[in-house]
């Protein structure tokens, strides 16, 4: 079974199969975690891949009560960064599998107040025997060789600049479910691309599924020639020339918390949002059927108009909704869960 028993702290260590894998294992969770029925998209690949599968549209029932095996089987969350999404949908997503749930926050509750290391506080709680870790933090090359070693499978929930896994899967799974296939699919993402470990994970994920993937920001915050080469992303200078371009568009945020010099080139946020983000004006730009998306959280007037979610085209809640599925099927998968 792919995934069982181990870790995933980076998305590179994944093949195609293996994310088709997971994407598989999310549309049979689905049901079960967020009491949705498959889409009709879902439901013809998923047929596809099983030609026993022929539950009509609209009637496959939510299954209720744990998974086989999860009574028991403990994940440990610890958030060492602030966290919204990834921490509840984590939380929720073992709630509706049946497994037992520890999470852990930086805050003045823990021993890190009195001068734990980051370190010492991964060892403790490896040392309490947990099935599965789910681990948040900054730039830490400590943690970074740390985590593989610790001999409890790992999900990375998010670290420093450099990866986000869970969030990569969520995005390119709600937009395989929208479209079926990401073959030849073009997807821009906009903003704060230089510091954003979603933005690195998903030039891996969309890739991957054959997603051709374009990159537009401030220069200060976006690739430059060489790196988008690196990672085969097409970078434009022009946002105007890439909202037309893209199936699909997906903000960042603006993270001061990773700049260096903690503030914009720029003389405001409303400044911004006009020279950079999706405004009423560019709405118009993108193209009727594309789908627009953001990881969150979102600064409503900077990378977005406050219209923008609202928009029919939005996926963002979406995303909320996969980031549930996607985890579920996650933990399920390392720890072999059935049922």
């Amino acid at each position: 079974m792919p995934l069982l028993g181990r870790s995933l702290l980076d998305t590179r260590v994944l093949s195609r199969q293996e994310i088709d894998a997971v994407f598989s294992k999310a549309d049979a969770v689905g049901p079960r975690v967020t009491g949705q029925g498959l889409t009709p998209q879902t439901l013809s690949q998923t047929s596809s891949q099983d030609p026993s599968f022929s539950t009509p549209i609209g009637s496959v029932p939510a299954p209720t009560g744990p998974m086989t095996d999860a009574q028991g089987r403990v994940v440990c969350c610890l958030f060492f960064e602030p966290s919204t999404r990834t921490r509840m949908s984590f939380q929720m997503a073992s709630y509706r599998l049946g497994l037992q749930v520890l999470t852990m926050e930086l805050s003045a509750g823990s021993s890190l107040s009195k001068g734990e290391t980051l370190t010492d506080t991964i060892l403790n709680f490896t040392a309490m025997k947990p099935d599965v870790l789910v681990v948040r933090y900054g730039n830490s090359l400590e943690l970074d060789q740390l985590l593989p070693r610790v001999g409890v499978p790992v999900l990375n929930a998010g670290s420093g600049t450099n990866a986000h896994p869970t969030q990569a899967l969520l995005d390119a799974y709600t937009l395989r479910t929208e479209w079926g296939d990401l073959q030849g699919r073009k997807v821009l993402i906009f903003g704060d691309v230089r510091h954003s470990r979603v933005a690195r994970s998903n030039f891996d994920v969309l890739g991957k599924l054959g997603a051709e993937v374009g990159v537009f920001g401030p220069e200060n915050m976006s690739l430059s020639p060489e790196e988008a080469r690196t990672f085969g992303v097409k970078l434009f200078s022009s946002f105007d020339e890439a909202l037309p371009w893209a199936d699909a568009c997906m903000g960042l945020r603006v993270q001061l918390e990773r700049h260096q010099e903690r503030a914009l080139d720029l003389a405001s946020a409303s400044e911004y949002h006009e020279q950079y983000g999706l405004t009423n004006q560019r709405l118009k730009l993108i193209r009727p059927d594309a789908l627009i998306l953001h990881p969150g959280p979102i600064n409503h007037g900077v990378e977005f108009a406050p219209e923008v979610v609202n928009d029919p085209r939005s996926r963002v809640l979406q995303q909320v909704t996969n980031g549930v599925t996607v985890r579920a099927a996650l933990l399920a998968l390392i720890l072999g869960l059935k049922g």
